[in-house]
């Protein structure tokens, strides 16, 4: 008899597969005369190796395995079929005349289930064999429903965080203009097709993309927010991890992409998505487009992208032309708020209802003067500004009738002596904005700071220190590479907020993610600037914990170009022994995990300026290769990683030429031990400015890339 598969009978369904191997062809004639008939797919083998190569291929769901063999033997065959991902699953029968309890024992440690005696009584064999299949069948519909219930979950989380009532607002009135809006979200709802919203920032681009998603077909299935400035940081992912597959057992994370199966995947801010995920995102569209994945089998997911930049400033600059591409095909441009001015009114009765309701007040309108003032209104920041000055209104309110200052429009929104005039962005700690002073019209930052940012169980005495430590630390640092601090109070509404020089540039996160990993040469420029910020903190005492990209801004400075400034020393922490330092959240790891020094990771207490040479030398990695040093699947798991995986040199990741110098003195910076790192800042500008390259990078350099790529700035 052969080597070779023998299907018993047919059926609907696809049989169940059952590999007989034994090296005694009377034994495997009986055999398959015994299941033949039974609905099962029959597979023979006469030896141990003839039986790893069919269940490498065909994956049966039973072996039954005679143990005396010629060769590999029973013991040995199932061990190998154990330790092979690909056939662990099988169950494993062994069939043998030996009767001994060491013997049973044995197996049953290699992994089998079970034990069939020679000779074969036919009722013991069908008895045996259905057992064990439905054991097996019953084993995979809980993996599968353990999986489908954990898809739901996910998205019900995603749900939670990332939808929080969400309303359709912004589609309010009936002006033109939103008349005409709506049509396109209908004709938008009717197909399946990719669409880009454009529009100016803060116009209600969400919103749309919620009501073509609800009035679609795939209304009762997810809608999935993805912020693309959140991937460069690993907080959220866009795929799940390449060869990655969903079960029972394994540590599954899904990404983005598999929560929207069915449904809908938004992509907040297109235009700020990595460079290396452009084209992974292109392939995505094609192929779904297609029917088909790569990355899950038969994924359905419409995708709805959206951008407040100039569809010309994409296409010339950071963008690949692939995307621009796709992405342009099918447009839908949401108007400013000044297009419908009609629709104010409307607008304003929402915002007053839902506030009000939100805070516990009973407001029954907004005055007609100031309704007239609202409508007058510019509105820069478009529905979103208008509800961030409704909400500031209600909350302030002391009669049913709202009154809306003219110092909340035209002036901007008054804080201590500076006016908010837009807000620039917002982190895990609050909110930036854009300030002027009342007086000295000078432009500055304004950070304001969210009391939950920083964690549960935190009373207001102890993060006002927290916050005043900052302020002061910052203060106290002189160097010209070290953001410059205006002022700090807290406002009459517990607002705790402080004032910075407004810089104009962009931080090394956004700078690697728009353009691409940067010369070798540029990235000794900008490191050795941070360690001169670094060496004067460290020098009193301090260190920063919270070194990267996003902590480390690029700015044109006067007539200086490629000025690095250090922000955000807000995880600063005093020399050990000054009570401040016990004002962190106790027993917590502080800092970023995809840049933190496996001292920190480790809950270490006493820690030195070396974490912070740690940090800079992640940094380097990631400007010189586009990637973080480690990838993970969660915090934990990431630092893990940085307490025990060795770093690898950045020139074997990257397609530019790094000095093997540079690599040296970037391992240096990334041992595990902070004694084997430079000793401080310093020593790591002197070894980075030992480097030598065929053309250094100058002032002149830095200008004119600068006037190619960002000649606003």
């Amino acid at each position: 008899m052969s080597t070779t598969a023998i299907t018993s009978t047919t059926d609907q369904k696809e049989p169940e597969r059952i590999l007989l191997v034994d090296d005694n062809p009377t034994n495997l004639q009986v055999l398959f005369q015994t299941l033949e008939g039974q609905g099962y797919k029959l597979l023979i083998a006469k030896n141990g190796e003839d039986a790893l190569k069919i269940a490498r291929k065909a994956r049966p769901h039973l072996v039954l395995l005679d143990i005396m063999m010629p060769g590999l033997d029973g013991y040995e065959t199932c061990q190998k079929l154990k330790e092979d991902p690909e056939t662990r699953d099988s169950a494993v029968i062994f069939l043998s005349a030996l009767d001994d309890t060491q013997d049973k024992v044995r197996g049953l440690q290699q992994g089998a289930v079970d034990f069939i005696t020679k000779p074969f009584q036919g009722e013991e064999v069908l008895a045996r064999v259905d057992t064990h299949l439905t054991i097996q069948r019953l084993k995979a519909d809980l993996e599968a429903r353990n999986d489908a219930l954990k898809h739901e979950l996910n998205v019900a989380q995603d749900f939670l965080k990332d939808a929080r009532e969400r309303v359709d607002g912004p589609l309010l009135g009936d002006s033109p203009a939103v008349r005409r809006l709506r049509e396109e979200i209908a004709a938008c709802a009717a197909n399946c097709d990719l669409v880009l919203l454009t529009g100016p920032p803060g116009a209600g681009q969400e919103a749309v993309a919620r009501a073509i998603h609800h009035s679609s077909n795939r209304g009762k299935h997810p809608f999935i927010y993805l912020n693309c400035a959140g991937l460069q940081s690993g907080t959220q992912t866009l795929f799940r991890s390449s060869g990655e597959r969903a079960s029972a057992n394994s540590k599954f994370k899904e990404g983005k992409f598999e929560l929207a199966l069915g449904g809908t995947l938004y992509l907040k801010g297109v235009d700020r998505l990595p460079r290396l995920m452009q084209q992974q995102v292109v392939e995505m569209i094609e192929q779904s487009a297609k029917g088909e994945s790569d990355f899950q089998p038969e994924l359905d997911v419409r995708i709805i992208a959206s951008t407040s930049r100039p569809m010309d400033e994409l296409r010339d600059s950071i963008m690949q032309p692939n995307l621009y591409q796709v992405l342009v095909m099918s447009q839908l441009r949401v108007p400013a708020l000044a297009e419908r001015r009609e629709d104010i009114p409307a607008l304003v009765e929402h915002f007053v209802k839902q506030h009000a309701r939100a805070v516990g007040k009973v407001v029954e309108r907004v005055s007609d003067e100031s309704l007239e003032r609202l409508q007058g209104y510019g509105w820069p920041g478009n529905i979103r500004e208008l509800q961030n000055v409704i909400q500031r209104v209600v909350v302030t309110a002391t009669e049913p009738v709202l009154e809306v200052d003219a110092a909340l429009l035209e002036e901007g929104i008054p804080l201590g002596s500076y006016r908010l005039v837009e807000r620039l962005g917002t982190g895990a700690m609050g909110e930036v904005w854009l300030a002027k002073h009342q007086l000295l019209a000078r432009p500055a930052a304004v950070k304001l700071i969210r009391q939950d940012a920083l964690g549960d169980g935190e009373n207001d005495e102890v993060f006002l220190k927290r916050f005043q430590r900052e302020a002061q630390a910052t203060a106290n640092l002189h160097s010209p590479h070290t953001v410059q601090l205006h002022d700090f109070g807290v406002t009459e509404t517990g607002t705790f907020y402080y004032v910075m020089e407004r810089l104009n540039g962009l931080d090394l996160e956004d700078m690697v993610s728009q353009f691409g990993p940067l010369p070798a040469e540029r990235v000794v420029w900008f490191l050795r600037q941070a360690c001169r910020s670094l060496g004067e903190a460290h020098e009193t005492g301090l260190v920063h914990r919270d070194i990267k990209p996003a902590n480390l801004y690029a700015c044109r400075l006067g007539l200086d170009y490629d000025f690095l400034k250090v922000l955000d020393f807000g995880m600063v922490t005093a020399p050990v022994g000054d009570q401040q330092t016990r004002l962190t959240q106790a027993g917590s790891s502080q800092g970023t995990p995809a840049y933190m020094a496996p001292e920190i990771a480790l809950g270490e207490v006493e820690v030195d300026g070396r974490a912070d040479i740690y940090a800079i030398g992640c940094v380097a990695h990631f400007m010189l290769t586009g990637g973080l040093l480690f990838e993970a699947d969660s915090a934990m798991a990431m630092m893990l990683q940085h307490i025990q995986t060795p770093a690898v040199a950045p020139s074997t990741l990257s397609e530019q030429e790094i000095p093997e110098a540079l690599d040296s003195v970037i391992l240096s910076c990334l041992e595990k031990k902070p004694g084997d790192r430079p000793a401080h800042a310093d020593e790591l500008w002197q070894r980075l400015g030992e480097v030598a390259f065929s053309e250094a990078w100058s002032h002149q350099r830095a200008q004119q890339w600068w006037q190619l790529h960002l000649p606003q700035l």
